[in-house]
């Protein structure tokens, strides 16, 4: 989906699928696609739409890369159901007015979506939009009038309006045998834990943690991770994830944990120097989905209700915690890696789910 938005709102598309693009119900000439292009991820429109400026090949390669491959991802889903769109309206794939992109929104919103998809449905537009009017897609008054009528009728909420209490998977983690006589498996999930909590830091930080860039110390270790992550920015230093011994309990210590990881899989992860290696053979790096499955995992056998909170609601429970526990939040802020106090308190400061031991005792 290419969009060039004129003085009477039509939009110019141009794109790869035999499916066709939002379209209007007009015609214009000249509007055969620059070059075919066989990308696998989804950005092939945008890809076109950069070539319409004249960009030599090269530029247009190193423009694609300002977007992340989770953002290509999500640009690719909304690209996709334009197609589909497209193809059941028998609209014409070479034009597009703000009626269309109106009424392919509209689809998505009553398919189910709320607000935050919608947006991310916007914000795919307004990347592969070209106009002749500065006028974005996304700018455009009834599109910006359209997402306040769905905020208002489908707000986007917070995920949790109260969090797990940590002691609960402090109490398990500190039931577990010495770490020397843990199995790889468990020492490996320990670890992940430990380091979670300590640091709430994302799982996509916890993926990237590398041996090679690890600095170890008297009292504390430290990862400096080389990786663009989630802040990354102009002018932003690289993450840099501390971990401090914990001498009042070696069970919840996480350097303790660290120690013992690394000399356990010093002879079985060969030229793999990324932190966590899968815990079966072949012992290779594995993937961001995996390292969320083990911290779910020990969430279970910590008796964390799964189905209310997900793995990345870790990060959340550390933060709540250490907040609880009168840390500054200035101090929050720059462990968790965020710029801005409103988004720790929307999101992240949350209150703890009470265990009321004396009410039950008192029903049983």
């Amino acid at each position: 989906m290419v969009f060039t938005t004129s003085e009477d709102d039509s939009c110019y598309t141009s794109g790869t699928s035999t499916e066709g693009k939002l379209a209007s119900d007009s015609e214009q000439e000249g509007t055969t696609p620059i070059m075919e292009d066989n990308v696998s991820d989804g950005m092939q429109s945008i890809r076109m739409s950069l070539q319409k400026h004249g960009l030599s090949p090269a530029t247009v390669n190193i423009m694609l890369q300002s977007w992340r491959s989770g953002t290509k991802k999500q640009y690719s889903t909304y690209a996709r159901k334009g197609d589909q769109f497209c193809s059941q309206v028998k609209r014409d794939p070479f034009q597009a007015n703000i009626k269309t992109v109106l009424d392919f929104m509209t689809s998505l919103f009553e398919s189910g979506l709320g607000y935050s998809a919608l947006n991310t449905a916007r914000s795919a537009l307004s990347a592969i939009c070209v106009t002749r009017n500065s006028v974005t897609i996304g700018t455009h008054p009834l599109v910006v009038r359209f997402m306040r009528g769905v905020f208002n009728m489908r707000p986007t909420l917070p995920r949790y309006k109260e969090i797990w209490d940590v002691s609960k998977v402090l109490v398990y983690l500190k039931s577990l045998p010495p770490v020397k006589e843990l199995t790889l498996k468990m020492l490996t999930l320990k670890l992940v834990m430990l380091i979670a909590l300590v640091t709430a830091a994302r799982g996509q930080s916890l993926h990237l943690l590398d041996i090679r860039y690890l600095d170890r110390g008297a009292t504390s270790d430290k990862f400096v991770i080389h990786e663009l992550v989630k802040q990354s920015r102009p002018g932003y230093s690289p993450p840099v994830i501390h971990l401090k011994q914990y001498p009042p309990d070696r069970r919840l210590c996480v350097c303790t944990a660290l120690t013992e990881y690394l000399l356990r899989s010093k002879d079985i992860r060969e030229t793999v120097t990324q932190l966590f290696i899968s815990y079966r053979k072949p012992h290779k790096a594995v993937a961001r989905s995996t390292i969320s499955r083990w911290i779910r995992d020990v969430m279970v056998r910590a008796g964390i209700d799964i189905n209310r909170f997900k793995p990345h609601s870790v990060r959340v429970a550390a933060v709540s915690k250490a907040k609880l526990g009168f840390v500054p939040i200035d101090h929050i802020m720059a462990t968790a890696g965020w710029s801005s106090t409103c988004t720790f308190s929307k999101f992240y400061d949350k209150p703890i789910v009470e265990n009321n031991v004396f009410a039950s005792a008192v029903l049983t």
